[in-house]
């Protein structure tokens, strides 16, 4: 079988992740900047693709400690926005977190701050059905 088992360090890390992200879930949101009203009460312009998923890099909505945390995390799991293994990418992996209305952004179990919907990393899992 090739499926990769997880040792207890790795699951100790994700574990911790997964707390981390779920008492700072609020930052992850806002860290997207999705469903933000402009003055006159009208929402952004829409993006295209390539730029709205471009600002799932942007970690400047975590704190200073989660930034690191997020960059770590990022390396670790060789986080990267666009997914070179086809068919396997955020937006269809079990670990992933849907972006709010109008957000180009959604957000992962494991790692915080935006993350791309067309991103991949290692700890990829298929969507149960």
């Amino acid at each position: 079988m090739s499926e990769k088992s997880l040792n207890r360090r790795d699951f100790l890390l994700r574990l911790s992740a997964l707390g981390a992200l779920t008492a700072g879930s609020g930052s992850l949101l806002a860290a997207c900047g999705g469903g933000q009203q402009q003055p006159g009460g009208e929402t952004g312009a829409a993006e295209t693709p390539a730029t709205a998923t471009a600002g799932c890099n942007d970690l400047s909505g975590l704190s200073e400690a989660d930034r690191a945390q997020s960059q770590q995390m990022r390396q670790s799991l060789q986080y990267v926005d666009e997914s070179p293994v086809e068919g396997k990418v955020c937006s269809n992996c079990a670990l992933w977190i849907e972006p709010e209305p109008g957000a180009a952004c959604g957000g992962c179990t494991l790692i915080k701050g935006p993350i791309s919907p067309n991103g991949y990393c290692t700890s990829w899992a298929p969507r149960q059905a």
